[in-house]
């Protein structure tokens, strides 16, 4: 960790007279490598109460940028994952919904760090007729991004699997870099009863169990046969009805 919080100050003294894409540099959002915001883990305690609340967050990396638009109806891609840079843990990750920049040209990747300004939802239901109470998935509203500077893309953090496989144990994984390891996925990957172009393989009950998704990265239906045993599987881990692993690209499957 102290290694890190020297890589941290390094990379905020470099950022002090530049900035991404050539933009004149944005404004410093607070002293200091961690700044005086919150912490993700913090604003997701569920002692906190905060969902509804506005927060603001410092020091968050960007774990992934969603690019793939899997449904092909442009509505599926865009999604923004970060966690604390400081250290991962229980509750450390989330994703962006309708975030804004500044500077406002700035279009993050993995690595970057930014502070979030926004509103902490704890969304449960999709329109009037899809509700996954008392499950849901944690979400910044409408955050402005505030770029600080740039670090190396966080380490997977190691779990079981078998947190994945309800939402009470694998609640506190929902947007951060995972890797499950020595694990068998028991149907080769399949798409939706919709067709809607969503590909999902099961590591256990499909109704329930933790998924594989596409949602970041193009797996193909058949991809790997049933019953195939990988060395790691590494993602952001996205929760809609199940949870599930999004890999981010073919390396993230490893046999």
């Amino acid at each position: 960790m102290r290694a890190f919080g020297f890589a941290l100050a390094l990379a905020l003294f470099a950022c002090s007279s530049t900035s991404p894409n050539g933009d004149p540099p944005a404004p410093s959002p607070e002293a200091g490598v961690l700044g005086t915001g919150m912490r993700l883990r913090d604003v997701q305690n569920p002692a906190a109460k905060l969902g509804g609340s506005n927060v603001k967050v410092t020091t968050t990396v960007v774990t992934a940028v969603d690019n793939f638009d899997e449904t092909h109806d442009g509505k599926s891609r865009g999604t923004i994952f970060l966690q604390d840079a400081d250290k991962s843990g229980s509750l450390a990750g989330i994703s962006l919904f309708s975030p804004s920049f500044q500077p406002t040209s700035l279009r993050l990747a993995p690595g970057d760090v930014v502070d979030l300004d926004g509103q902490y939802s704890e969304q449960s239901k999709i329109g009037a007729n899809v509700d996954f109470s008392p499950a849901f998935l944690p979400q910044l509203v409408k955050p402005v991004a505030t770029f600080r500077f740039e670090v190396g893309e966080p380490k997977p953090i190691v779990i079981s699997v078998a947190d994945l496989n309800s939402f009470a144990t694998g609640r506190q994984w929902i947007g951060q870099l995972v890797q499950v390891q020595k694990v068998t996925v028991l149907t080769a990957p399949a798409g939706d009863a919709k067709n809607s172009g969503r590909v999902t393989a099961n590591f256990g009950d499909p109704k329930t169990g933790a998924q594989i998704s596409n949602e970041l990265f193009d797996l193909p239906v058949n991809a790997f046969p049933a019953n195939t045993t990988f060395k790691s599987v590494t993602g952001v881990v996205t929760y809609f009805f199940n949870l599930k692993i999004a890999i981010r690209t073919q390396a993230d499957l490893v046999q």
